[in-house]
């Protein structure tokens, strides 16, 4: 009892349950990546590039996809956007990384233009070129893309292999083994909050893990690795999360611990009709194989940890309780929006984490992630009202 009312305090303050467990994390400072960015770096890229570089390399990886993907599609961000997402090209009609076009199918403009987007676009345009990892790059790259300069992608096959070598070989990256998503992913996140807020030292953390893994002394040193990696991810967003200010008093409890319980959900994938109360699940239709949350799934499940119901769908959810000013939105608080005008009533949903930021499901193969709600152009159009469940 003196232990969960110990927690029950510390997680009431955010920025010191940051602070707890970022302290496992080696503080806020560096990523797990951060080797690899620097080299990066010093090939000349800002750190935005090099951000965008490494999102398309791991995007690689995560599809199975050998390192001549990655070069390729690092070589064709060179040649269309210079790794810059926010690029618009051809008179209005290109955009992202890729530089590619909703027209030809590959997406809505808000889609293409998230670099994880759009990387797995291209990669699995990719995959259907007949033999293309026996191929010149710059053909399996115009065969992809249909560009108006078809040679132009063979100049940065060189800089694009430098730039891939520097993020797959850093040493401070996380290994293969530290889990990034799931059951297991979600309970060692769990873990690792309880016990920063209980003011348990790392090792015992570290401890636990090993006795999972086997035991051995190799073990323990796997298990600080995938301890202090997941702790990264965890401080990250809680420091993203970090409410603390003149407002706070003014902040519900329960608000607060619905944003933290859909935060710790970031990077689990999108999956249509997925999720509920008790956390991410395979889905229906396109969301059939895939083990994750959509929008209202993960707004359910959030609000299920607060000890909430507010109904599986969004047209439940939008009469789940009391519409708010969006001036006076706190986080916890539903965001609503009319993305399909053909269908009556909002059919996606966010939560609040504050005035300008949300965490939500946004499509397939997207992750649970967060986005800016306020002043976004597009979704500024669609903005349908906030609710706060009651």
């Amino acid at each position: 009892m003196a232990g969960g009312a110990q927690r029950a305090a510390l997680s009431a303050r955010p920025d010191q349950l940051a602070a707890a467990v970022c302290a496992y994390a080696g503080g806020r400072a560096a990523p797990t990546d951060s080797g690899g960015l620097d080299q990066a770096r010093q090939l000349g890229l800002t750190s935005r590039q090099a951000a965008n570089a490494k999102t398309i390399v791991d995007m690689a990886a995560e599809l199975g996809l050998p390192e001549r993907a990655a070069v390729i599609g690092v070589a064709t961000a060179l040649q269309e956007s210079e790794l810059d997402e926010s690029v618009v090209g051809d008179h209005g009609r290109a955009f992202g990384l890729m530089q590619q076009h909703p027209e030809y199918g590959w997406g809505s403009r808000e889609q293409v233009t998230d670099p994880r987007y759009a990387a797995r676009a291209f990669f699995s345009r990719l995959a259907k070129v007949e033999g293309w990892a026996g191929k010149p790059l710059t053909v399996v790259a115009q065969a992809v893309q249909r560009s108006a300069h078809p040679d132009a992608y063979a100049k940065h096959e060189a800089r694009a292999g430098q730039i891939v070598t520097a993020l797959t070989t850093s040493t401070t990256g996380p290994r293969d083994d530290v889990p990034k998503s799931g059951d297991d992913h979600a309970d060692l996140r769990n873990s690792i909050e309880a016990a920063a807020a209980l003011g348990m030292p790392l090792e015992v953390l570290v401890d636990e893990v090993a006795a999972n893994l086997g035991g051995s002394d190799a073990d323990r040193e796997r298990a600080k690795e995938i301890v202090t990696s997941v702790a990264r991810d965890l401080c990250d967003e809680l420091s993203a999360a970090d409410l603390a200010g003149p407002d706070l008093a003014s902040v519900s409890a329960r608000g607060l611990e619905v944003v933290r319980a859909a935060l710790a959900m970031r990077g689990i994938p999108y999956s249509w009709g997925g999720g509920g109360p008790n956390g991410p699940s395979y889905g229906i239709g396109r969301g059939a194989r895939t083990k994750g949350f959509d929008c209202s799934g993960l707004t359910e499940y959030a609000w299920a940890k607060a000890g909430v119901r507010i109904g599986t769908t969004t047209y439940e959810q939008w009469r789940a309780g009391a519409r708010v000013p969006r001036s006076q939105v706190q986080p916890g608080d539903l965001l609503f929006y009319e993305t399909d005008s053909s269908i009556p009533g909002p059919d996606h949903v966010g939560i609040a984490i504050d005035a300008t930021r949300m965490v939500h499901a946004p499509f397939t193969g997207s992750t649970v992630r967060i986005d800016t709600w306020a002043g976004v152009p597009s979704r500024e159009r669609q903005f349908a009202g906030a609710v706060r469940p009651s």
